[in-house]
């Protein structure tokens, strides 16, 4: 038998068992000299077993598929990503959701914060940690699929991605979401009515559930009206697609019009703290119209807020037209949405993760999304990719349609919302009037 194949307990229990013998047994002197010899070379033979026993077991760090080597020779990201890198910029496209430059200047910004130092192994490379991130996110596969493709362990993986979206959040919210002044507000209503014929626009409000699994002893906390657990993302867009205002990760079971009461920049909006232009007219003899949100049912009608008439009642013409002109505005958030799901493909599916990984998972894709959109916007149209993919797959996703509860908001700031609202109408229907919104508004044709 060899000695790899004995148990070093059975070796113990024998050693023990002729030391209690030795010390009963009436020997002569050179007959315990003998016994003891052998009870020291057992125990040696143990003391070797137990030390090679436990080298062997510290010498595996990882298991063999998941070695450097392995990875080099049969990982994705040193052999099909460096394959597309050099030859199939489309498929590079397609793997990343960026291009190979819009790769390389991320590389540059979130870099130095995800390399890691050498201590006793050589450290994953950033690039490789930034890849298996994107993967993630634009694939949509779990964790166990992206660490046998890259070649890399799951639980390596599992940090890597929570390291790196937290990252991407912290580099480039800054940079990718517009400061909150004057000038950022009257730039986006000039784009909303020059491209969507709504002026005074700063801005499209939606909600959007993002599926979970659902968190351990968490109840019907993020149990949401359509059946899932969720967290929620609140979000106020452009008229270009971008994100401008996010909240992130408010419990599922909450409305739209509830977590935007509740948010901060909610707050900030009714303690006019969000540098909003002063009302104003927008033609010559008209009354001094407010710079408003537009939004569906879900959200109340404040200064601030325009949403559509009550389609309980009769509409006249001047309304179901406002309703439409609203709703043209309003398309942008749910076509940002659109976008985002179709490019980051994460939200298909149920996000396996804690809720502070799932939150940041949501704040990485959400800056990624502003990032290649606004790179792009600076490239002929016909080389963005997000046009396309709004055509392909245009997914209206909508929040809870229940009505918040309007406790705080005066009398008096009610009347005056619903008068700003008639305004609106009003200029749609005359000198504000656009050739196609008969049709449409007539017809309820939107």
């Amino acid at each position: 038998m060899e000695l790899n194949q004995i148990d070093p307990d059975l070796i113990l229990i024998v050693i023990w068992k002729r030391w209690l013998k030795w010390k009963k047994m009436k020997q002569t002197r050179q007959q315990r000299k003998v016994v003891k010899r052998r009870i020291l070379k057992l125990f040696v033979i143990w003391k070797l077993m137990v030390l090679q026993e436990e080298n062997a077991r510290h010498r595996i760090w990882v298991r063999p598929i998941f070695r450097e080597r392995q990875r080099l020779f049969q990982g994705a990201s040193e052999n099909l990503v460096r394959e597309m890198e050099f030859q199939d910029h489309e498929m590079f496209y397609n793997y990343t959701r960026m291009s190979r430059e819009m790769f390389d200047e991320l590389m540059v910004i979130v870099g130095p914060f995800i390399e890691k130092q050498c201590v006793v192994r050589d450290p994953i490379p950033a690039r490789i940690r930034l890849l298996v991130c994107l993967r993630y996110l634009a694939s949509g596969d779990t964790m166990a699929s992206i660490a046998y493709a890259f070649r890399i362990g799951i639980s390596t993986v599992s940090k890597i991605i929570s390291e790196t979206c937290e990252v991407l959040w912290n580099t480039l919210h800054e940079s990718v979401f517009p400061e909150i002044n004057e000038e950022n507000w009257l730039k986006i209503a000039n784009d909303f009515e020059t491209k969507w014929n709504f002026p005074h626009c700063i801005g499209a409000i939606d909600g959007k559930h993002v599926v979970i699994q659902s968190p351990p002893r968490s109840g019907s906390t993020f149990y949401n009206y359509k059946g899932n657990h969720s967290i929620s993302l609140l979000a106020v867009c452009d008229a270009n697609y971008c994100f401008t205002l996010v909240d992130i990760g408010a419990e599922g079971r909450q409305s739209d019009g509830g977590i935007f009461a509740h948010s901060n920049f909610d707050q900030r909006f009714e303690r006019n703290q969000m540098n909003l232009p002063e009302p104003r007219p927008i033609e010559a003899s008209g009354p001094a119209l407010p710079f408003v949100l537009v939004a569906d049912e879900a959200f109340a009608l404040t200064r601030y807020m325009m949403r559509p008439y009550p389609r309980s009642g009769h509409l006249n013409r001047q309304r179901k037209i406002f309703n439409y002109r609203l709703s043209r505005a309003r398309r942008m958030i749910e076509s940002a949405f659109g976008i985002l799901v179709a490019k980051w493909r994460i939200y298909r599916r149920s996000i396996i993760a804690s809720v502070s990984t799932a939150v940041k998972i949501v704040q990485a894709t959400i800056c990624l999304h502003n990032f290649i959109i606004q790179k792009e916007n600076k490239l002929p149209l016909s080389e963005r990719h997000y046009i396309g993919m709004l055509n392909e797959e245009r997914a209206v996703i909508n929040g809870a349609l229940q009505e918040v509860n309007d406790a705080g908001r005066t009398n008096a700031h009610a009347r005056i919302a619903s008068r700003n609202r008639d305004d609106f109408a009003a200029y749609f229907e005359n000198s504000g009037a656009v050739p196609w919104q008969w049709e449409k508004g007539l017809l309820d044709d939107f």
